[in-house]
């Protein structure tokens, strides 16, 4: 196994439970158990670690995969490190209320997915 593949997944690690540590305070801060109701920092929280949460998955299982059937490294570095940076992106728009930021977010995000995609669907084919 590539040791960038535990680089990249200690890294989003590292993401997740600072996005969930923020997602809680905020929430106990505004006194709130459940819901957001009009609280738009709490909601942008909320929202920032549920984001995290719904791509992130899926990336770790195909890079996983494309560790397992072929062992590229360098690849994994760098779609790795492009993601990463797309979901730090991503959050810091979510705080930050920077559109630009969450279309570079969103854009290094889908861009890894679609080349893990593509990656495996060519070892499928051959």
């Amino acid at each position: 196994m590539c040791n960038y593949l535990y680089l990249v997944t200690a890294i989003l690690l590292f993401i997740f439970i600072a996005l969930s540590f923020n997602a809680a305070f905020t929430r106990r801060k505004s006194g709130l158990a459940v819901g957001e109701a009009d609280n738009e920092t709490l909601l942008r929280a909320v929202r920032a670690h549920g984001n995290f949460t719904e791509f992130t998955p899926m990336f770790l299982i195909s890079l996983f995969l494309i560790d397992h059937i072929s062992k590229n490294c360098e690849y994994i570095l760098v779609i790795g490190s492009g993601f990463i940076l797309g979901r730090i992106f991503h959050a810091f728009s979510m705080f930050l209320k920077k559109g630009i930021l969450r279309v570079a977010g969103m854009m290094l995000t889908f861009i890894p997915l679609i080349s893990n995609f593509v990656y495996l669907i060519i070892k499928l084919i051959k």
